[in-house]
């Protein structure tokens, strides 16, 4: 069984996570709390290079009661710099990266006590970063990848649960929650979204959706 794998994040009306200029600062207070909680109740939480590079997140707990999650971060080309706050000795951190890392780099981040996994191939598979954790005794997972990295868990299958915050802003041009190479229609994604919960926000000017991914295959064979 792999970890149970949560995405979250705040997006405009059209459906930026950023705009043109990397500004992401959607969240209102309650947001950000719900956020932090979804962060002490699971295990691993899960970035790509390019929000790390462009955030600079230090993905722990401090707007809520509880514990730091493992920081795992995926990055292909090992991009990110080593001073990101990530790397910091708050809490453990995983790097999956390949072999196009440079070897400078990662013995940098050993150094900090961070744990580098070169995974085979150019790029990093997400089923094998989920995999892993399991392995480790991991069994939630939050994610909160830019658009690519939702793009390929998503079309993997590996998400279960969907959590978007829906804040009264429109960017027109930015980070959509999703990016990757498309579905052609509606019926070509792998996956199901069943509408879960929609209710206000507290501060009275977001909708928080909460929707179940369900994978087309496992419908099928619960089916048959």
């Amino acid at each position: 069984m792999r970890p149970r794998v949560y995405m979250m994040a705040a997006v405009t009306v059209d459906g930026r996570i950023a705009s043109k200029t990397g500004y992401s600062k959607l969240s209102c207070p309650y947001d950000l709390r719900r956020l932090h909680a979804m962060r002490a109740m699971v295990d691993a939480v899960v970035v790509g290079a390019n929000t790390a590079i462009t955030d600079n997140p230090r993905l722990t707990v401090r707007y809520a009661e509880g514990r730091n999650p493992i920081r795992v971060l995926i990055d292909g080309a090992l991009r990110a710099p080593t001073d990101l706050r990530l790397f910091d000795k708050s809490a453990p951190t995983i790097v999956f990266t390949t072999s196009k890392a440079p070897s400078e780099k990662i013995k940098e981040l050993q150094e900090k006590g961070v744990e580098v996994i070169v995974t085979e191939g150019t790029t990093v598979d997400p089923a094998e970063v989920v995999a892993h954790l399991g392995k480790r005794g991991v069994e939630k997972v939050l994610l909160e990848g830019g658009g690519k990295t939702n793009w390929e868990f998503l079309r993997r299958c590996l998400v279960d649960e969907l959590i978007i915050t829906v804040t009264p802003y429109v960017f027109g041009r930015g980070v959509s929650l999703v990016d990757g190479e498309g579905f052609a229609d509606t019926e070509e994604a792998p996956f199901e979204l069943r509408l879960l919960e929609a209710k206000l926000c507290q501060c009275g000017r977001e909708i928080v959706l909460h929707y179940e991914v369900k994978c087309k295959n496992q419908l099928t064979q619960n089916i048959i």
